[in-house]
């Protein structure tokens, strides 16, 4: 496991949890406006710090019954063919997993839920169906996303999607077509989009939304949506 950082406490990563996020290097989309360009850009990974397994573990013991879960997040966690093992393993030492994911590898989503190694996922949503390619930056089959969804859905585990509302990857019609396609989900999250140390510096030139264009959309998506939050 490639382990490209990791923060040792972390009061939002993990709703009502206080817990430590580690950081998986590598990512099967390349979009634009990602934050975490060190652990997504191949050149940019090379170059990136790399955390033994074994630090990490020494880490957690050090930590057991001072902190309550461990976020995993990346770039993307599930392209790690090893993931579930290393899951299993921090599971052992009694810490609850949050996943991050963007949703494209639903059968490695299902066979960590079916044994049990997830307590909470969030799941990125990009943006509407028609524009998703456009949002991350390469071919996608749009069907393991929505399937993704689906199965994150039924789980009967707690769970979030999420969207980072940048202009010209996220509008209104995109929110109103999100709304529709989420519509009953638990709870939905809309993030505000920094516009500093992107993948694509184009993004350093996209001015963020004013926030009452935020509240905006969190009207539209109550339309469809109990619990909408903004993280502004």
């Amino acid at each position: 496991m490639k382990i490209g950082g990791l923060q040792k406490l972390t009061l939002v990563d993990y709703p009502n949890k206080i817990a430590a996020t580690v950081f998986l290097t590598g990512c099967n989309f390349k979009c634009g406006f990602c934050h975490n360009s060190g652990l997504v850009d191949v050149k940019e990974v090379k170059n990136q710090p790399e955390i033994k397994e074994s630090e990490f573990f020494d880490f957690l013991k050090s930590k057991q019954g001072l902190i309550d879960g461990i976020c995993i997040t990346g770039g993307e966690p599930t392209i790690n063919s090893d993931l579930q093992s290393f899951i299993q393993r921090i599971k052992k030492l009694n810490f609850s997993i949050k996943l991050d994911t963007n949703g494209n590898n639903p059968e490695t989503l299902q066979e960590l839920i079916k044994h049990k190694l997830l307590d909470f996922i969030a799941m990125d949503i990009k943006t509407s169906q028609e524009k998703y390619e456009k949002a991350v930056g390469t071919k996608i089959n749009i069907d393991n996303i929505k399937k993704s969804v689906e199965i994150i859905k039924k789980s009967g585990i707690d769970y979030e999607f999420r969207t980072t509302v940048v202009p010209g990857i996220v509008d209104r019609e995109d929110v109103e077509k999100i709304g529709k396609w989420l519509k009953g989900t638990k709870k939905f999250v809309l993030q505000q989009f920094r516009n500093q140390k992107v993948l694509n510096k184009e993004f350093e030139k996209v001015v963020p939304y004013w926030d009452d264009t935020l509240k905006e959309f969190k009207k539209i998506l109550e339309k469809y949506i109990e619990n909408v939050e903004l993280r502004i």
